[in-house]
């Protein structure tokens, strides 16, 4: 078991140190404000290398791209290029200024494409909860003149190759709706207004609104103490519809926002690394 214990450790060891990691990248700047990623990668691979844009959670409201760190580091151990990114939370933007960020994490990546040596043909994104929600909207708006901030390498695509969400909301309208109060305190507040005054911002601030034939390949993750499923009837369904193909993974005993808990953590990356590879 020592030796065990041992051989795993210098493979972990080992693991990190074919890393390479620069941090605190400005990848987008809003008057004042610069937004930040860290960026992952093997120091020894061949380029260009596949990219994948990491989108925190907590709701629009909080959380942080460290939580992230662990899965920016696995999926860069697997050979791709992975930026972890911040973005405005709620109390600095409102709805679309998440949704923009993203969108401008994925530009800048393509306009530095060759000094990062990323494939700018082959990017694609993974968020979990309020994450997932935003880089499904990223994913469903290209071209949407609603959602481009006109500068931050506004000549250069945001669009995605395929992205992952897990645990996340994609009908904002059913979700207010199905709730008890017919109110959801971050709605609330990222939306600036309830359901009742401003209906159609719920309705704007929905992937499944903005799915159509050109939206890329969705892989949906739930925990199995998580609503498996649940969330996702009417989004797949139009996603067949539309023929764009879409799967569903259930990760056995995980709750909600356990992707980077050690014990589920190795699972949920396994399953993003098989669609990711199937998707670019």
């Amino acid at each position: 078991m020592i030796l065990l214990a041992l051989f795993a450790s210098n493979l972990a060891i080992s693991a990190e140190e074919e890393i390479k990691t620069i941090g605190d990248l400005t990848y987008a700047k809003y008057e004042e404000q610069e937004l930040k990623l860290d960026l992952h990668r093997l120091k020894k691979r061949a380029r260009p290398l596949p990219c994948i844009v990491t989108v925190h959670g907590g709701g629009w409201l909080g959380g942080s791209r460290k939580s992230w760190e662990k899965i920016a580091r696995d999926l860069a151990l697997e050979g791709f290029v992975v930026a972890n990114i911040s973005y405005r939370l709620a109390e600095e933007a409102k709805f679309p200024g998440a949704v923009l960020d993203c969108k401008a994490a994925v530009r800048w990546l393509r306009a530095n494409h060759e000094k990062l040596g990323i494939d700018p043909n082959r990017i694609a994104g993974v968020g979990g909860s309020a994450g997932g929600h935003l880089i499904a909207m990223a994913a469903t708006t290209v071209g949407n003149p609603d959602f481009k901030d006109g500068k931050n390498n506004s000549e250069e695509s945001d669009a995605l190759s395929s992205i992952v969400i897990m645990g996340s909301g994609v009908d904002q309208v059913s979700r207010v709706l199905e709730s008890k109060s017919k109110s959801i305190a971050n709605c609330v507040i990222f939306f600036g207004a309830e359901y009742h005054e401003n209906p159609e911002i719920y309705k704007e601030a929905s992937p499944i609104t903005h799915l159509s034939k050109s939206t890329p390949p969705i892989l949906m993750m739930d925990g199995e103490k998580d609503k498996p499923g649940q969330r996702y009837g009417d989004f797949r369904k139009k996603l067949d519809s539309l023929g764009v193909k879409n799967e569903f993974v259930m990760i056995p005993r995980a709750a909600h926002g356990e992707w980077g808990k050690e014990a589920y953590r190795p699972l949920f990356v396994k399953e993003m690394v098989k669609f990711f590879r199937s998707n670019f």
